[in-house]
């Protein structure tokens, strides 16, 4: 039996996580600015990550970027929306995701 996280299987986010680096540093990103929200450019910018691949690894992209599989897909970043524009935050999800990788981390 797989868990699920908000309707998505946690074999699918690991699998997500695994296949790009993009979509890690990303989540790792908005871990660190944590509940804070970011605009693409700024992550791009923070991450070194090309723009492109900052949309593709959140929303996902063509064949590339599987939306399936994007951050937003696999419900570990949600959409904010300030001023007109999209910004993007880590979820309470992404966020429980990431303490428990790094608490194994640390038993290892």
């Amino acid at each position: 039996m797989d868990i699920t996280t908000r309707g998505v299987q946690y074999s699918q986010i690991l699998r997500s996580l695994k296949k790009s680096r993009v979509r890690t540093e990303i989540m790792m990103y908005l871990y660190k600015i944590y509940p804070n929200s970011s605009y693409p450019s700024d992550i791009s910018r923070q991450t070194r990550i090309d723009p492109t691949n900052v949309i593709g690894g959140l929303r996902g992209m063509g064949s590339r970027y599987n939306e399936t599989n994007s951050l937003l897909g696999v419900k570990l970043v949600e959409p904010v929306q300030l001023d007109g524009s999209t910004y993007y935050k880590l979820t309470e999800t992404g966020k429980k995701l990431i303490e428990s990788m790094e608490l194994i981390r640390h038993l290892n």
